[in-house]
């Protein structure tokens, strides 16, 4: 049975979510208190599974980091979280573990302290929008953090490198090997070789790796997929 301790500091809707989670099988209100004084008190003697806090409560953010101080082990979950992408990913960060709109029903009130026991994420899909959205932007930056920085003069690829150069680099960004390139190109091994240490000289970068990231880096920045290539390149 999941162990339950509700922080809202509205008694009568306090004590209106006690009466009817307490009426669930598999839920036990330890506690439900309107004061964080009380509910710590009642974290440290029971040691809950799962706490129920009103995301309506004044500092409510500092509420659930002095739970997870207190209990670690304890699932957050966040009741009346308004739904704008400021608080939602304020809670993220704080790392509440499920969460429950102003409109959702008693049902899937249940199933989030249910899923969030269990390890599960539960939230409304408005809200695992935005968490998505933070994440995909965190992972973004991450990536681009990766890539060597580029200065306005190796930005421009046309100044840069011949024609023959781009195509080249073209290849190696398709994960071909000198003698694969030589292949395509009809040329020799030891010019393709030639023109791989030409491109690394003129993008200022130490290796192969660096000059395919560079590429990749401008590619997607520029929104193509390579430069201006012969007509009948092949990249098989």
């Amino acid at each position: 049975m999941i162990k339950l301790i509700i922080i809202c500091d509205i008694k009568i809707y306090c004590e209106g979510l006690n009466q009817v989670l307490s009426q669930t099988d598999s839920i036990n209100v330890v506690g439900a208190e309107s004061t964080l004084e009380a509910a710590l008190i009642k974290i440290t003697q029971h040691s809950p599974d799962v706490v129920l806090l009103d995301m309506t409560m004044s500092g409510s953010s500092a509420i659930a980091q002095k739970v997870m101080q207190i209990c670690p082990a304890a699932k957050i979950v966040a009741l009346s979280v308004a739904e704008n992408e400021e608080n939602i990913i304020e809670c993220a960060e704080i790392g509440i573990a499920g969460y429950v709109a102003r409109e959702a029903t008693l049902k899937e009130l249940i199933d989030t302290v249910i899923g969030a026991k269990k390890g599960e994420f539960c939230c409304p899909p408005k809200i695992s929008a935005y968490i998505f959205k933070k994440f995909q932007n965190i992972a973004l930056s991450a990536k681009n953090s990766c890539l060597p920085k580029l200065s306005n003069k190796e930005n421009n690829f046309a100044d840069n490198l011949t024609k023959r150069e781009r195509q080249i680099l073209t290849l190696m960004a398709s994960g071909l090997s000198n003698k694969r390139i030589a292949s395509n190109l009809t040329i020799e091994v030891s010019t393709v070789k030639n023109h791989v240490h030409n491109i690394l000289v003129k993008l200022n970068v130490t290796s192969r790796m660096q000059a395919v990231s560079m590429f990749q880096q401008i590619s997607f920045m520029s929104g193509s997929r390579s430069f201006d290539l012969n007509s009948g390149l092949k990249l098989t």
